[in-house]
């Protein structure tokens, strides 16, 4: 059975040079980086069945298990390499979620994907920078627009190049789902990275979101200096307001 997210973009793609795809991964963590995942698809990837088999259980990387995205990852790397397809990511740490909000630190971890997909395709094809008047117009109704670039989820104001917003796209696309699949798993590394050097947050199970363990880490350890304090200040000031009325005392945990 063919996958219906390679019917979906095969279809999209008709009249245009091909499709980028973009997701990202860690938008609701506690801590870590927000990453995001660019993946180029040319028109004639679509043209051979071999791709097609390649790309059968591709989906959404979030109704995938971890060993699943681990081996379509490794499929997603074989196929840059047989020159099928092109991907990258893009990052924005701790201090630039503080700084530009995670709105605005996403936006910049999929700029940096787009441009590293253009610089690895050798710019097959180019991010355009968008005008005023893109901001409410159809980046898909532009006729001089030779490329489908499409965004999970609703179109990002502060994301300078012109593209489409697509709700639920990572369910729909195959080169979305691909950039969540690419973003899912670059980010999940890091995470079991750094669960080896801060043991106490069991960052290797939950990834920075805000499991029972790793709230209770929290609690224990106070936060290290991978957690965003912009998440963290309601959970560690309810913490210590609890602390404060148990202790009847006006203790209370703050960030500097």
């Amino acid at each position: 059975m063919v996958n219906p997210l390679w019917t979906f973009d095969r279809k999209r793609t008709k009249g245009y040079l091909g499709i980028i795809g973009v997701d990202e991964a860690g938008r609701g963590c506690l801590a870590g980086p927000v990453v995001a995942g660019a993946v180029l698809l040319k028109n004639d990837f679509f043209k051979h069945r071999g791709n097609r088999k390649s790309c059968s259980t591709v989906n959404d990387s979030k109704q995938l298990k971890e060993k699943q995205r681990e081996d379509l990852f490794e499929q997603i790397q074989k196929l840059e390499e047989k020159g099928d397809l092109f991907w990258a990511f893009g990052e924005a740490s701790v201090e630039e979620i503080e700084a530009e909000n995670i709105v605005g630190a996403t936006c910049l971890a999929m700029t940096r994907a787009m441009e590293g997909v253009s610089l690895s395709s050798k710019e097959i094809w180019k991010p355009d920078f968008k005008s005023e008047k893109d901001l409410f117009a159809d980046a898909m109704s532009r006729k001089e627009n030779t490329w489908v670039v499409s965004v999970d989820g609703r179109p990002m104001k502060k994301l300078p190049f012109q593209h489409e917003g697509l709700i639920k796209g990572d369910t729909f696309s195959l080169a979305i789902a691909m950039g969540s699949i690419v973003a899912k798993v670059t980010r999940d590394r890091f995470m079991r990275k750094l669960a080896l050097v801060y043991e106490g947050y069991d960052f290797a199970s939950n990834k920075g979101y805000g499991s029972p363990k790793h709230l209770v880490g929290l609690q224990e350890n106070g936060p290290c200096i991978h957690h965003r304090p912009r998440f963290l200040r309601k959970i560690l000031n309810c913490g210590a307001e609890k602390k404060s009325n148990e202790e009847d005392s006006q203790s209370q945990l703050s960030f500097s």
